[in-house]
């Protein structure tokens, strides 16, 4: 399934161009802003995934931009 653009609630987590296949989320361009959470909501108006946010894309105050990043999917519902 492809998936153009997912982002969270509090819009620190932006992915762009997700390929999704299983419980694997191949995404373009990941872009995350003082992201510390292991975990994290994205979505969009029809799907909602749960995701585990890498160590090495955590930060504290640093903005972090990610290319052809995979995520592993914890959770996807249809909204």
């Amino acid at each position: 399934m492809q998936v153009d653009y997912l982002w969270s609630e509090d819009n620190r987590i932006h992915a762009i161009n997700c390929d999704i296949e299983g419980t694997s989320m191949e995404v373009g361009v990941l872009c995350l802003v003082s992201c510390q959470q292991t975990t994290t909501r994205i979505t969009n108006e029809h799907h909602r995934f749960i995701v585990e946010v890498p160590k090495e894309f955590r930060s504290n105050s640093e903005r972090v931009k990610v290319f052809n990043a995979t995520l592993n999917i914890l959770s996807h519902e249809q909204v």
